[in-house]
């Protein structure tokens, strides 16, 4: 009997840990940001628009913060998709903005999973133009 429900919990476990998405931490003040000559309205609107044309769905919005997460794409087994990504925008002036984005992976399905931020960052390029 105890057998039985100690696989029934560590069945469930993993249930638990396949639905889980892991959160995107933010880039400490050392890690590099990309600047646009741009305010911070017009920024977070490419944000916006750059996580949903790379396949995120949009949680959170922010002046000062966007979130967004693909969805798990489930075959077989637990397959790409689950990743989630953190835009952090801070004005510089009332015409610059600094980007910071962070792809975070959930535990399962990290094989099929990737890094987001180049590409994030090029479809904001794309919107609103080269960044410095």
């Amino acid at each position: 009997m105890k057998s039985i429900y100690r696989k029934l919990v560590i069945v469930a476990s993993l249930l638990l840990l396949v639905g889980c998405s892991a959160m995107p931490t933010k880039p400490g003040d050392t890690a590099p940001s990309v600047v646009y000559n741009k305010p911070v309205a017009e920024v977070q609107k490419a944000v916006v628009d750059a996580l949903m044309a790379n396949g995120f769905v949009v949680g959170t919005s922010r002046a000062d913060y966007i979130e967004g997460a693909r969805p798990h794409k489930v075959g077989l087994l637990v397959g790409s998709g689950g990743e989630s990504a953190g835009v952090w925008l801070s004005a510089i002036d009332s015409s610059k903005t600094s980007v910071k984005v962070s792809t975070a992976k959930s535990l399962a399905g990290i094989a099929g999973q990737k890094n987001w931020d180049k590409e994030i960052i090029a479809e904001i390029d794309k919107s609103i133009g080269p960044h410095k």
